[in-house]
């Protein structure tokens, strides 16, 4: 399988995930950054200090889980084989320092494997938007979501 499609699946997942929260980033790619040794990433925007949104634990959480989750389903893995492995590695940091308990974390988990069931569609075409430009702003991504009435 195609690392680059992977790596969409996964920042695409965090994208859709960030948008049906009600949260706000800046921008998503799938291009890699040998630098930061990443393959791909989703960038928060400062608009949630500077105006004091609330980001709650369980919404981040599902946000991280999310990656992981959608590249288990497009690998046909199980999720925490996904969630253990390199690629996730900071994804499990990100969830290791929200300090959830474990009921928060099996419901953030939940969550995450419904929301990629229910938005595989769209997470597909975020991604393939993704391999096609490389990186989409929130606005992008907001854009090919469906209207309210889909």
């Amino acid at each position: 399988m195609n690392t680059s499609r992977i790596t969409a699946i996964h920042e695409a997942a965090h994208a859709v995930a960030v948008i049906r929260c009600g949260l706000v980033f800046d921008s998503v790619t799938a291009i890699p950054d040998d630098e930061l040794e990443l393959d791909g990433a989703l960038n928060w925007t400062e608009l949630h200090d500077e105006v004091g949104l609330s980001m709650p634990v369980e919404a981040l959480a599902m946000v991280s889980l999310a990656g992981p989750c959608a590249e288990a389903r497009l690998r046909r893995l199980r999720p925490d084989r996904v969630f253990a492995g390199v690629a996730a590695l900071d994804d499990r940091e990100s969830v290791a320092q929200l300090g959830l308990s474990e009921t928060q974390f099996v419901t953030a988990s939940r969550d995450a494997l419904d929301l990629v069931e229910r938005d595989w569609a769209l997470i597909e075409r975020i991604a393939d938007a993704l391999e096609e430009g490389g990186t989409l702003s929130y606005d992008d991504v907001e854009a090919l979501m469906p209207d309210e009435d889909e």
